[in-house]
């Protein structure tokens, strides 16, 4: 008798799972399935980006995104500010800038490359792997 109700039991519990997986045949759970696999394609497309993209991505977001923007145009919670931040989109301004002088404005501040003094040195704050990671991530706005 319990071998009975031990294989009952495991047999409505593959019932629901098959139902559970295949929606009941409804048209939402084949909506709800495709927006899963959206949900998981975008997961594999952000687990395929390298860690330093990642972190250099989350460290701008943090420390510079309210200044420059999120999108990296100058335009960040911080509006108003004079001079205004540098806009990492623009390309020409960009190609003038190479790795060097990036990771010196980050290191030591804007004031250190000749421009503003309103950007703070973050060479306390980053350690240089991170203020590399955060130099990548700022010419991904250019597309450099």
């Amino acid at each position: 008798m319990q071998t009975t109700m031990r294989t009952r039991t495991i047999a409505i519990l593959a019932a629901l799972s098959v139902l559970a997986v295949t929606g009941c045949g409804k048209k939402e759970g084949a909506k709800a399935s495709k927006q899963a696999m959206t949900a998981a394609d975008s997961a594999a497309a952000a687990s395929k980006l390298p860690y330093a993209m990642k972190e250099g991505k989350r460290l701008y977001g943090h420390y510079c995104g309210v200044c420059h923007g999120e999108t990296g145009d100058g335009a960040g919670q911080y509006y108003g500010l004079t001079p205004s931040p540098a806009n990492f989109t623009d390309k020409a301004f960009m190609k003038t800038l190479p790795d060097e002088v990036l990771y010196k404005a980050v290191n030591e501040g804007s004031a250190s490359v000749g421009k503003s003094n309103m950007c703070p040195p973050w060479g306390n704050s980053f350690n240089p792997e991170e203020i590399e990671f955060i130099v990548g991530y700022i010419k991904t706005f250019s597309g450099s």
